[in-house]
Formats: C-alpha cells, sequence, structure tokens
C-alpha cells in the first residue's frame, strides 16, 4: 500500500470544490470512500464522493488544501495516497482520482481493481 498523506488534492481540484460550495456558510467535510462494483466478479471498485452527512468515531479526517474528507476505516488503506486533480478536456471535465493501490482497471476503464 501507498505510503504518505491519506488523501492530495491539487490546487485545480480544490479550487473547484470551493466553487462548488459557495453558496456554504463554511466548507464541510466531504466524505470519501470506495465502493464495490460488479466489474470483474466484484473485484471492481469505484469511488464515492460526496457532501458528509455526519462523523462517525471510526472516521479518518485528511486535509488537503484546506478541504477536509472523512473516510471510513475500511476504505482507507485502500484510498492512501490518492491523488485528487480537476481534469478540463475537449470532450469530458471533471475529478480524476488516481490511487497508487489500484492494481488495475476493469474492461470498461472506469472502476478500480486492488488485487
Amino acid at each position: 500500500m501507498a505510503e504518505g498523506p491519506l488523501v492530495e488534492l491539487t490546487e485545480r481540484a480544490a479550487r473547484q470544490i470551493r466553487d462548488y460550495l459557495k453558496d456554504e456558510a463554511s466548507l464541510p467535510p466531504l466524505r470519501l470512500a470506495l465502493v464495490r462494483t460488479h466489474c470483474m466478479g466484484g473485484r471492481g471498485h469505484a469511488y464515492d464522493v460526496g457532501l458528509a452527512d455526519g462523523r462517525t468515531e471510526e472516521d479518518l479526517v485528511a486535509e488537503s488544501q484546506g478541504i477536509t474528507f472523512l473516510i471510513d476505516p475500511k476504505s482507507a488503506p485502500l484510498l492512501r495516497g490518492i491523488r485528487v486533480d480537476y481534469v478540463v478536456g475537449l470532450q469530458s471535465s471533471g475529478f480524476a482520482l488516481d490511487n497508487p493501490n489500484a492494481t488495475g482497471k476493469c474492461h470498461c476503464g472506469r472502476h478500480d481493481l486492488f488485487g
């Protein structure tokens, strides 16, 4: 598994998050988790990112570029070292997650595989 910070957010990604949340009184934490998919016999994982609706005692807290992430302990080892960027392209724009713990991608290219 990767070493270093739990989450690394680029400046461009942080700017996009702040812009999206500009109507909030203060920046709420985001929840970052892995969810299993049915790809590759259930070995595929997708990333779930959204506003956190609460915090549990078990949640790990990561902060990068002034943005706080809450991560459940089951997802944390597979997310450690993940880099979140915001990319702009001709066909699509959006957040790109680069996970050093992923061992591959499923055939559709949308879901990461772990071991």
